[in-house]
């Protein structure tokens, strides 16, 4: 992390990314959660689906939210209830659906102070960026009961714990802090990033492992080396984040 002011507009030095800093002074960051009914899945979308789910069986049409808007000046993201199949279909199929996620920045430092984060490797089975790097775990927000038409940050980071715990073994505190906001137009997808410091370096890489099918292989990158993963193996939107930051230089 830096002590330089956040930027309120979005980065786009990274094609097909746009990309904000977290301002604090902007309030608490929550999601709002529109009652409008997503459209039934048209008859294209059904076709496109049943090629998909004939290729990769793991493919489930499960409950996401779909960002409508994201406000950087309120820390507001405004979202409706959707399904991963309409989704998923893209780009082959216009909906329109971009799925809230969250990401985790998992944070360490040496015994000299030098700080690490978690990068994972995702499988050749996720819906995109199969075998590329990626600071993570990562995941699509829980879908709350219809009854719930919002959440704070604890909400949040309790939907990116579990993903953390299940992908790579760790346990994380229950509120981490929100450092940035990825929206990737080629993935569909707007992904808050959090950041948790498990502390010292020594005591929790051995844990560090991937425990299920969605990462192949986790590395602690230095913060001070992230050019070393500035290259086409790494997602755009982890490399973008990396500028966000102040890892990289921004252009």
């Amino acid at each position: 992390m830096t002590d330089r002011a956040p930027e309120t507009l979005p980065y786009r030095g990274t094609p097909g990314i746009e990309a904000w800093e977290i301002d604090p002074r902007a309030g608490d960051l929550h999601v709002s959660i529109s009652r409008e009914p997503p459209p039934a899945p048209s008859q294209a979308v059904e076709t496109q689906w049943e090629k998909l789910a004939a290729l990769n069986p793991r493919m489930f049409d499960g409950p996401v939210l779909n960002v409508l808007t994201f406000d950087p000046e309120r820390n507001e993201i405004l979202a409706r209830r959707d399904g991963f199949k309409r989704l998923s279909v893209q780009p082959q199929v216009a909906t329109g659906v971009r799925i809230l996620a969250v990401s985790a920045i998992i944070a360490a430092r040496d015994t000299a102070g030098r700080e690490y984060v978690l990068l994972g490797r995702r499988a050749p089975q996720t819906r995109i960026y199969g075998g590329m790097w990626e600071l993570g775990p990562s995941g699509g927000v829980s879908v709350p009961p219809l009854n719930v038409d919002s959440l704070n940050l604890q909400d949040l980071c309790h939907s990116i714990a579990d993903e953390i715990s299940e992908e790579v073994g760790l346990s994380v505190a229950s509120l981490g802090t929100p450092v940035a906001y990825v929206r990737d137009l080629v993935a569909h997808s707007d992904d808050l990033t959090i950041r948790f410091s498990l502390g010292r370096l020594e005591e929790v890489a051995h844990l560090a492992r991937p425990a299920n099918w969605e990462y192949t292989e986790t590395v602690w990158m230095p913060v001070d080396s992230a050019s070393q993963f500035d290259t086409d193996e790494t997602i755009a939107a982890s490399r973008a984040t990396f500028r966000v930051l102040g890892w990289l230089n921004m252009h």
